[in-house]
């Protein structure tokens, strides 16, 4: 069960997802240490950080060949997962009253969750073989 569970497309996206998060963490640091503004210290390490993490799902868990087509669909999933994110994460923080931090732990792991379907169905779809010749 847990050979399986290791193996799983779900438990390999959340190893790059994390892998992803601390490559680009790593980037921000670095950016803010540089003296770039905050803003765009995010914005570049969002832009790095979806390119990075197409290109992990890719190759690493659903084993696609790298195209711009797939990567304007993976960029839509997580255009659209950060309107998600910001919207549970105000609620979570206005609503319900959680500190930052643990709105967005919690926030992060629906998102997560919702990410992996989302790209699995939008953008890596296994295509369905017609056999009736």
């Amino acid at each position: 069960m847990l050979a399986r569970l290791l193996s799983s497309k779900f438990f390999k996206f959340l190893v790059s997802g994390g892998i992803n998060t601390l490559i680009c963490l790593l980037l921000y640091w670095i950016l803010i240490k540089a003296n770039f503004n905050y803003i765009l210290a995010s914005t570049l390490m969002f832009v790095f950080g979806v390119v990075e993490g197409y290109i992990l799902s890719a190759v690493f868990i659903f084993k696609h060949k790298i195209n711009l087509f797939h990567l304007a669909k993976y960029t839509s999933v997580y255009l659209s997962s950060y309107v998600v994110n910001i919207i549970i994460l105000t609620g979570l923080v206005e609503l319900i009253g959680l500190s930052h931090f643990m709105a967005q732990v919690v926030t992060s792991a629906l998102v997560a969750v919702l990410n992996y379907f989302l790209v699995k169905v939008f953008v890596f779809k296994k295509k369905i073989v017609n056999d009736s010749k």
